[in-house]
């Protein structure tokens, strides 16, 4: 089956079992009120999000108050926006207490265990509460320096996944740190990333991570319990100094960066908002106007088109980054056909960095930028059109690259997969207008400016196959279109 919103290709025995399809079909249905959220009610997790719910028609069936992390996991709170007193709490906090963990936390490695059962640290002195539990008692310094490889993962894709990097995808992030002379890190998210930079780099780097366990490895300098998808700190006021004081670039002018490698069934506009409100809190402490935060953001090539949404800035590296703990999605013998399907997206200007040429990788001097090694640049196109891993070709009857097992449908003007032409033309982005739910054919573009002619072969506008209909001339100076970040404007609203 092809899911219609993501426009990826699923087997029928895993659409009920895919992430990816059942988020698609939330985010459909469901728009966000980004407001001030510190005004909603609170879950565990921090205040909460006002939810619309909308039917097919687009009409407002419902509206309520939903966990911003976890709405399919152990916080699936649901509360009529009618029915709710803002501000009002809807858990009872049974955190661990400080002193507890500092007293853990500050022994030295021979007097700790580690209890896989309860997921913590304890001291060897407690061993008779823990009778039965699977013990690690043989810890060494360089072990609670990792705590990733020592934890449990978490593997809801709903909720709290915690897929860690590879080393291969590692030492790839460390190159584009140096290259871009990135002296500090805060990791939303990448706990693996954060370990690594304390370890084996000079680069400082901070921990914001929902996962409460990092409290027994990381004192509140390099670690702060942080929700990403509503910008909450667990530790208030004295959680954000620490932040603020680490965004700081000061005297040295330290070059500071974000790097977050959320769930992949994440709602992509919380996670864009808290970035956002991040880069305000970066230039209000560095008394910046309108300083663009350098910001990469790890997630599954298919949905660009949400990144994109939110950010325009960003764009999506070529880098295939992968897991040590993921079946899939990594590079080796039983990884997918075309190797890791997560990408690199970034702020950054794509030329600022080269990829590892060891991994396969090759610069592309015609788009100025690094691209794997089957990625082929096309003329036509101006650009290394693959984005899944595959050898794309160009289709000279839609006029762009194609992945190349797709075949071109003449009723819906377009190269696909096997699909039903009345449903993926409600999800088609017309080339010309960009407004989605109609094809080329059929745009009002051809009623507002009769003197084109339609041309069925090569550039529907001016039927040149020297370039795709977006760079159009013609097209361009017909709307009056600007483009900018990365977005296009038309400024003439045929519709």
């Amino acid at each position: 089956m092809f899911c219609f919103v993501c426009r990826s290709q699923l087997k029928a025995g895993e659409i009920l079992k895919s992430v990816f399809y059942m988020n698609c079909l939330i985010m459909a249905s469901l728009t966000l009120i980004l407001d001030d959220l510190n005004e909603n009610p609170i879950c565990k997790h921090g205040p909460t999000v006002l939810f619309q719910r909308n039917d097919a028609s687009g009409k407002v069936v419902s509206r309520y108050y939903g966990c911003s992390a976890s709405r399919n996991g152990t916080c699936a709170l649901e509360l009529p926006a009618s029915q709710i007193i803002t501000s009002k709490t809807f858990y009872n906090s049974t955190t661990t207490s400080h002193m507890q963990i500092n007293k853990v936390r500050n022994s030295n490695a021979s007097e700790k265990a580690y209890c896989l059962k309860c997921q913590r640290l304890i001291l060897k002195s407690c061993l008779d509460n823990h009778k039965n539990h699977e013990i690690i008692c043989d810890l060494t310094d360089d072990m609670l320096r990792q705590p990733s490889r020592l934890l449990t993962p978490l593997t809801d894709d709903s909720n709290e996944a915690q897929y860690f990097f590879s080393d291969d995808t590692l030492l790839c992030i460390k190159g584009i740190i140096e290259q871009l002379r990135i002296t500090k890190i805060v990791c939303l998210g990448a706990p693996r990333l954060h370990e690594y930079l304390l370890t084996k780099t000079i680069t400082k780097s901070l921990l914001l991570d929902i996962d409460e366990r990092f409290r027994w490895f990381y004192d509140e300098s390099i670690f702060l319990q942080y929700n990403m998808f509503n910008h909450h700190f667990y530790e208030g006021v004295a959680a954000q100094d620490v932040l603020i004081s680490f965004l700081q670039t000061g005297e040295q002018k330290d070059r500071v960066c974000l790097f977050t490698d959320p769930p992949f069934g994440c709602r992509t506009e919380l996670l864009a908002n808290t970035i956002l409100k991040l880069n305000q809190l970066y230039n209000a402490t560095n008394l910046l106007v309108q300083h663009v935060l350098p910001a990469f953001w790890v997630f599954p090539y298919f949905m660009e088109a949400y990144i994109k949404k939110e950010m325009p800035s960003m764009e999506m590296s070529d880098y295939h980054v992968s897991y040590t703990n993921h079946k899939t999605y990594h590079n080796g013998k039983k990884s997918l056909k075309h190797g890791s399907p997560i990408r690199l997206f970034t702020n950054v200007p794509l030329e600022s960095f080269k990829l590892p040429f060891n991994e396969g990788y090759k610069f592309c001097l015609k788009c100025n930028k690094s691209v794997h090694k089957t990625n082929t640049h096309c003329v036509i196109c101006n650009k290394c059109a693959s984005k899944n891993g595959a050898s794309y070709m160009h289709c000279t009857k839609c006029n762009v690259c194609v992945k190349p097992n797709y075949k071109h449908c003449y009723k819906c003007g377009r190269c696909a997969q096997k699909h039903e032409c009345r449903f993926y033309q409600n999800q088609i982005i017309c080339r010309i207008c960009l407004v989605k739910g109609h094809t080329e054919l059929s745009c009002s573009f051809w009623k507002h400016f009769n003197k084109f002619k339609r041309h069925y072969k090569g550039c529907i506008i001016c039927g040149k196959n020297t370039h795709i209909i977006q760079n159009c001339l013609k097209r361009k100076l017909a709307l009056k279109e600007t483009y900018f970040l990365g977005k296009y404007n038309n400024i003439l609203n045929l519709h």
